[in-house]
């Protein structure tokens, strides 16, 4: 096979799968948008027989996965001004939420949750419970069992077999989703998590909500707060026009 040949096989393949990827998007609104990315992370479509790399600015959509490999971190900001950040070997989907709230699946691994509004909401499913994220910042892990640690706001973790509330400073543990989630208890200073801090989010979020909400046709005002590590140090206030005003 000639180099030329094999030019010209790669170009057509490269030309296949962006159309793929243009007809999956057609009449789709965006729910979120990379704002991080290091490492091996990839974007995962239903249907797709392609796993592209996720790159700063890309559009996600319901049913998108983002899976972060050995090393890898990403951040993703939805439409309704959650930020979420994914610790390596962690699935991600995104799922359609309850009205004017953002929601996901975490099929395995960690995330790092803050909600850039109060009046925020995020539902992180797993195998295990659901957690109802409200104007919080959250660190929620699924491996064999679940762990929820609530640094700020209100968690709520909830399954078939009872239901518990975190307040700032607590979490709690799920064995099963026939299990009970055990109690909330006080987090030990030794638990607290770090490596949230080395995903470095971007210094405009304004910029990329902006972005997000403009090509969802997204026109309610939206206020939030800015801040590296999701204390609230700058207010923003978003108010997009329709289309054609």
């Amino acid at each position: 096979m000639t180099n030329g040949f094999k030019a010209a096989l790669i170009l057509a393949a490269a030309a296949f799968f962006t159309a793929g990827d243009t007809a999956y998007c057609a009449g789709k609104k965006p729910v979120g948008m990379a704002v991080f990315v290091s490492g091996d992370v990839k974007l995962r479509r239903p249907g797709a027989a392609e796993f592209p790399q996720v790159k700063v600015n890309d559009n996600l959509y319901l049913g998108d996965s983002v899976e972060t490999a050995a090393g890898a971190k990403v951040s993703v900001v939805l439409l309704y001004g959650s930020e979420i950040r994914l610790n390596e070997n962690t699935i991600l989907e995104l799922i359609a939420g309850k009205k004017s709230s953002d929601a996901a699946r975490l099929a395995r691994g960690q995330v790092w949750t803050r909600m850039l509004h109060q009046r925020g909401g995020l539902q992180v499913r797993t195998v295990t419970a659901v957690c109802a994220v409200r104007g919080t910042e959250a660190d929620i892990e699924q491996q064999e069992a679940l762990t929820v640690k609530v640094y700020e706001g209100h968690v709520d973790v909830e399954n078939g077999a009872g239901k518990v509330s975190l307040k700032a400073g607590e979490m709690t543990r799920v064995a099963g989703p026939a299990a009970v989630p055990a109690r909330a208890f006080r987090m030990p200073p030794a638990y607290a998590g770090k490596w949230q801090e080395g995903v470095t989010s971007a210094t405009d979020i304004k910029a990329f909500l902006e972005r997000l909400r403009a090509a969802h046709g997204e026109d309610k005002k939206l206020e939030f707060s800015v801040g590296e590590s999701g204390k609230a140090e700058k207010a923003v206030k978003i108010k997009l026009k329709k289309k054609g005003e």
